[in-house]
């Protein structure tokens, strides 16, 4: 059952990855600025779950898979492959605070997984 769990994670979690490159989750509805001259923004909230949505149950799935000492290691690799994830995911739509969540998660999660790594 780890094997089928391993690659139905990979496949999910490189679809997360993938489908930002595709349809980025941000929409650029028929407006400018007048005073700056910049093309208004906003979020797509369904493409923006979807794609997050994807790539955390692809790093959950490919967890299970893997066998960890303890369960500060385990939600350790789980926050660095989340976080970095949501950094990539948000980061190449051009979402600032969500990149920045991400690398925070991210951060938060390999010292987790350090703490892990040196307490058996």
């Amino acid at each position: 059952m780890r094997v089928g769990e391993k690659q139905a994670g990979l496949v999910l979690y490189i679809l997360g990855i993938a489908l930002p490159i595709a349809k980025p989750p941000v929409e650029r509805p028929a407006c400018i600025d007048v005073v700056t001259g910049e093309v208004c923004k906003g979020v797509d909230l369904f493409f923006l779950i979807l794609e997050v949505g994807l790539m955390m149950s692809g790093a959950v799935f490919l967890m299970l898979s893997q066998d960890f000492r303890n369960d500060h290691e385990r939600n350790g690799w789980l926050g660095i492959a989340t976080g970095l994830g949501i950094a990539f995911v948000s980061g190449y739509s051009g979402l600032e605070v969500l990149a920045l969540f991400g690398v925070i998660l991210a951060t938060i999660g390999l010292l987790v997984y350090k703490y892990g790594r040196m307490n058996p």
